[in-house]
């Protein structure tokens, strides 16, 4: 007999952890930048521009950041990746090599889509406001509530606050088991969106499921 597959559907949004780069055609070679973990602790994110200047072989002899993202490690990792960049030489102008080339590296997260655990799945089911996410670890689904067999939905009520995290977390509907409850009460709370959606507010389903 096959074992029970257990799901966790959410269905509200998002996409995978990912560092954005900017490098298009023009270039041969263009390793994308690193997004520091102090960063990523941090809940930074941005864009750098930068200013290159190119060699006549194509490889970038200099990078300046001449606009901020406003946290100085994606600045610093941004220009180390451009360093290592190298230019098509078809693609090389005559003012690549004197007055330099503009570069926007952006750094954002987004969060992850699905995951699977080695006793369960665990997915979006809808992908409305994906953009709004940068980090959403999905809600954990006690041993003891799957022998139990304990299944259900809880609709739960956030608000997004200046520096991306929910608040004012509510239950609008209870799965019908105070565990399963607080597991997604709990997995919202370490929610955290991108600053700009700061003062959105939202409702979002949480199913727990036992299916094979």
């Amino acid at each position: 007999m096959r074992s029970p597959i257990l799901f966790c559907i959410l269905c509200l949004q998002f996409l995978l952890t990912s560092e954005i780069w900017a490098a298009g055609s023009d270039w041969l070679s263009a390793p994308k930048p690193n997004f520091p973990s102090s960063a990523l602790r941090k809940g930074s994110e941005g864009s750098v521009k930068l200013k290159l200047l190119l060699a006549q072989d194509g490889s970038v002899t200099s990078a300046k950041v001449f606009k901020s993202s406003g946290d100085s490690t994606l600045d610093n990792a941004a220009r180390t990746a451009v360093l290592r960049w190298k230019m098509r030489p078809s693609a090389i102008k005559e003012s690549d090599l004197t007055k330099g080339r503009d570069e926007v590296i952006e750094f954002q997260r987004e969060a992850v889509l699905a995951a699977v655990y080695p006793d369960r799945k665990a997915f979006f089911d809808a992908l409305e406001h994906t953009e709004w996410w940068m980090y959403a670890p999905f809600p954990s689904y006690p041993l003891s509530e799957r022998r139990l067999r304990h299944t259900g939905k809880v609709i739960l009520y956030g608000k997004i606050v200046g520096d991306g995290h929910v608040t004012n977390i509510s239950i609008l509907q209870s799965s019908g088991y105070s565990e399963l409850d607080q597991c997604a009460v709990a997995a919202l709370g370490l929610w955290r969106a991108h600053k700009k959606y700061a003062g959105m507010q939202f409702k979002i389903p949480i199913t727990f499921k036992i299916g094979r």
